[in-house]
């Protein structure tokens, strides 16, 4: 059964009262005054949201289809401080460069935090990370790869990157995320995606 939705309202119908920039730094954030029309009609009385800025993202599942291996990467977050640890295990992640192409950005993410080079990838989809307060958009694929050594260290220096390489096993990285050891939402989603779509998961051919 396919159900159909689509959102009652548009863009264009929400009412742009005021937008102010109030800080520019790692992130931008905007103040904004507006109003919006109300399901059971009319408009709302004016209220007044904070939204914090970043341009699009990519994150992406590296797979090793030949040795049934994912590789993960290790490093600090700070959104996760007030965790008991908040070194956290992902998957690859970053923000695009600019007007930078999504499959460009992911293949330059993969190399510089792990070293890998990506024999295929493929799209899986994008979401909204926190759209009550945020606005970006992080665009999920999978790789194909060969695994590397387990315990590299890869990242940028100047973007002041320490990032820390695990190869795992399917069945180790299911585990992990079954006992809630991975918390970062691109790796819970990318996994899932993994243990739903692994069985018929197949990459075109390459050259060795």
């Amino acid at each position: 059964m396919t159900i159909q939705w689509k959102p009652q309202f548009v863009k264009k119908e929400v009412v742009l009262l005021k937008e102010e920039k109030v800080f520019s730094g790692y992130c931008q954030v905007k103040k904004y005054n507006l109003q919006f029309p109300l399901f059971k009609g009319g408009l709302s009385n004016p209220v007044s949201r904070e939204l914090i800025h970043r341009a699009p993202a990519v994150a992406v599942l590296l797979y090793d289809p030949k040795h049934n291996k994912v590789v993960m990467v290790e490093q600090l977050r700070m959104g996760a401080l007030e965790e008991e640890s908040p070194w956290l295990l992902e998957i690859v992640a970053g923000v695009c460069d600019g007007e930078e192409d999504l499959e460009v950005a992911a293949r330059r993410e993969v190399q510089e935090e792990t070293g890998c080079n990506v024999l295929s990838l493929r799209p899986i989809f994008s979401y909204l990370t926190s759209p009550g307060i945020l606005d970006e958009k992080i665009f999920i694929y999978c790789a194909e790869v060969v695994a590397p050594a387990t315990g590299e260290v890869h990242g940028l220096v100047e973007e002041g990157e320490d990032i820390k390489i695990h190869v795992l096993s399917v069945e180790e990285v299911f585990e992990l995320l079954s006992s809630g050891k991975i918390i970062s939402s691109p790796a819970v989603i990318a996994l899932q995606w993994l243990k739903l779509n692994r069985a018929s998961l197949h990459f075109p051919p390459h050259i060795e």
